[in-house]
């Protein structure tokens, strides 16, 4: 029997959505070899950079490490000079890691021509709305994955 046709759109979403996936995990593997750094360290990176700013116990959550893992990926990244430990704002009994001017001034190399294209390209082809319903669509994705992720992690 056949898939209907939204059946086949979905199907198609998430074949288009694991592509990407694969691209960007590819593009990464790239970025972290030009910055000198593992693909681990970098995927951490990039999660402080999203939340702009993590507890380590946050950051382990975020990306799937031990705390013990993350404690050697933000030794690191701070000897890299792409991240730094500073006090918590709101607890300072805490410490957050943020990631420093240096590690923006690299990334801005690697990122900044892609961001642009995807700003021109994102800006010409859809219109406000259309966006709003695509960051829908990709925050669903992200929930769901989050729930998996936890999921997977609970597995012994």
């Amino acid at each position: 029997m056949p898939a209907s046709p939204k059946r086949q759109l979905i199907e198609e979403l998430i074949t288009a959505f694991r592509a990407g996936g694969n691209q960007d995990s590819a593009f990464e593997n790239l970025a972290a070899d030009r910055l000198g750094v593992n693909r681990t360290d970098l995927h951490c990176l990039n999660a402080i950079e999203n939340a702009g700013g993590l507890s380590a116990g946050e950051l382990a959550t975020e990306v799937g490490l031990t705390s013990g893992a993350v404690t050697g990926v933000v030794d690191r990244l701070e000897r890299a000079g792409f991240a730094r430990r500073v006090p918590d704002p709101a607890d300072r009994r805490r410490v957050k890691v943020e990631v420093t001017p240096e590690f923006y001034a690299r990334a801005e190399q690697i990122w900044a021509p892609l961001a642009a294209e995807w700003e021109a390209s994102l800006a010409s082809r859809f219109t406000a709305a259309e966006l709003a319903r695509i960051t829908e669509f990709l925050r669903l994705t992200n929930e769901v994955g989050r729930r998996h992720l936890d999921r997977l992690a609970s597995f012994e």
